[in-house]
């Protein structure tokens, strides 16, 4: 079933790949490197046990960033559990543009975590999390213009749905 989180037209290899690894629970996150003699802490928070369920989105800076980027997406109030989350994504009763781009969303913005992460880890740069908002959403809004949205009648209103989901 998770497979439709993954795998679909509007979706990009990269972020796909990346989700299909977080997904599988095979990324090499701290819990991960622990196995190997190496622990990691979670780099954005500090948290001493970095595993793939406290990066998406149980950290508050990932879920601070997950929260601004959704918007109101979801329509209601979101849980910082994982499992939560993707059973909500998978199982919600969301329109045809809102699935799409819940999907969407959740690949670019697991891609933004892991990239800046491994940014931190490596190049000891860091970037705040309104920077990482304006990456995920610009990525979101070109992934949408690139499918040409607006000659194929079942995906018009999916830019307008994007900037509705984030009138405040």
């Amino acid at each position: 079933m998770w497979s439709r989180l993954i795998w679909f037209q509007q979706g990009v290899p990269r972020f796909a790949f990346i989700t299909w690894l977080a997904v599988r629970d095979r990324l090499s996150t701290g819990h991960c490197t622990a196995q190997w003699g190496h622990a990691q802490y979670c780099l954005y928070c500090g948290e001493p046990d970095e595993t793939r369920d406290h990066l998406f989105f149980a950290c508050p800076y990932t879920f601070t960033l997950w929260l601004k980027v959704t918007g109101n997406l979801f329509g209601m109030d979101q849980d910082p559990d994982w499992d939560t989350t993707i059973t909500r994504i998978l199982i919600g009763h969301y329109d045809r543009l809102t699935f799409i781009l819940l999907r969407l969303v959740l690949q670019v913005t697991i891609y933004y975590i892991w990239r800046e992460r491994n940014e931190r880890l490596h190049n000891h740069v860091s970037k705040p999390v309104e920077h990482i908002v304006r990456l995920v959403d610009k990525t979101v809004r070109n992934r949408i213009m690139s499918t040409r949205y607006y000659l194929r009648p079942r995906l018009q209103g999916l830019m307008q749905r994007w900037f509705g989901a984030h009138d405040t």
